[in-house]
């Protein structure tokens, strides 16, 4: 559980007095339901979150290559191992399974304490990895504080909220489009648009398997992570849930998923929370990559499939008011450009930014 509580959002939350690009929280709005944000330690100038993940034919297969025993020696039972771990499972649309842990390192000198580790490397880095029957990938991202926001239920801790390294306040800036800009610091001064010229654009000779690259993903690429859980409600609302909402949601999803080039989402996992035993939560998240914060609004304020999320979002919280059971959450993270590591060892082509941005083919 986080440090403490706040009962007030600190002044970071409001953005810098410096500001130049308005907040779009209308004078005297006040939000339906009071949602909650994490606060980095005044000495956190950035945040480290690895996604580290495998695939292969089935779960069987990952689960005897590896990859699990790596993630509970050298991540999770690591001295300066994440301050949190969460995992998931998905089957990705090539039709192979992934196994995904998320980890969190608020201290930096851990951070690289754990990556600079020859024995966390060790397994990861050997050559062997492009001829297993696995693939493998690491997306680690550098976020300074300024460079994320995040919206979590207090009765729910969730992400990096869980983690006692953080303190959680009342986000000033939730329930309208345009909220999640306005929880980012630093689109207080700037448009976090990415360059002008950034495109989706497949780039060839990246067949994947028995191949290990890393990619250099662009100025302002924004990740985004973000879930919705049903365990909590009782039969009645799981029907309205099912009937009104998860029919949105999936197709909003599909859409990023399948239409790459004109949504500019780069990447779109949808997966299938999972405890330390390997199963099932009753919590489905995303993790996404698009171009740039303006891509993710171009989506969400202007095509009709979150359209439709958001107004059945909407109409359950009036339905239900307080007593409304739906638990979600999301984290977004802004990335500047450097020490970004996004890299695939003997993966399928279309896995993460393998197929899009500049790359480097580490295994000759």
């Amino acid at each position: 559980m986080p440090r403490r509580f706040l009962d007030d959002a600190p002044p970071e939350a409001w953005g810098p007095p410096e500001r130049t690009i308005p907040v779009r929280r209308k004078p005297g709005f006040e939000p339906a339901v009071r949602r909650w944000a994490f606060r980095l330690p005044d000495d956190c100038a950035q945040l480290r979150v690895a996604f580290l993940g495998a695939q292969g034919p089935d779960d069987a297969t990952i689960e005897h290559d590896g990859f699990a025993d790596w993630i509970e020696r050298q991540v999770v039972g690591h001295a300066s191992g994440p301050t949190v771990v969460d995992r998931a499972r998905f089957t990705d649309p090539a039709g192979l399974r992934n196994h995904v842990v998320a980890a969190y390192w608020v201290d930096e000198a851990h951070h690289l304490a754990w990556r600079d580790d020859p024995a966390v490397r060790r397994w990861w880095d050997a050559p062997d990895r492009v001829r297993a029957r696995t693939g493998i990938w690491r997306e680690i991202l550098r976020v300074p504080r300024d460079r994320q926001e995040s919206i979590y239920w207090r009765d729910y801790p969730a992400g990096l909220m869980r983690s006692d390294a953080v303190d959680v306040y009342p986000t000033p800036y939730c329930g309208y489009y345009g909220a999640m800009r306005d929880r980012i610091p630093l689109a207080a001064v700037d448009p976090l648009d990415g360059p002008p010229d950034a495109v989706l654009a497949p780039r060839a000779g990246r067949d994947g398997f028995g191949q290990r690259w890393r990619i250099v993903p662009p100025h302002d690429l924004a990740v985004i992570r973000s879930a919705n859980t049903w365990g909590r409600m009782d039969d009645g609302q799981l029907a309205d849930y099912r009937a009104h909402l998860s029919g949105p949601l999936e197709q909003g999803m599909a859409f990023l998923r399948e239409a790459p080039v004109a949504s500019g989402c780069a990447s779109l996992r949808m997966m299938r929370t999972h405890d330390s035993r390997g199963a099932e939560v009753p919590e489905d998240h995303a993790l996404g990559h698009f171009l740039s914060l303006r891509h993710m609004e171009r989506w969400a304020e202007g095509h009709a499939t979150h359209a439709a999320i958001f107004g059945a979002a909407i109409s359950r919280y009036r339905r239900y008011g307080a007593a409304n059971q739906l638990r979600t959450w999301h984290e977004v993270f802004i990335l500047p450009e450097g020490d970004q590591r996004f890299e695939y060892a003997n993966c399928h082509p279309a896995t993460g930014l393998l197929r899009w941005f500049d790359g480097e083919r580490l295994d000759g």
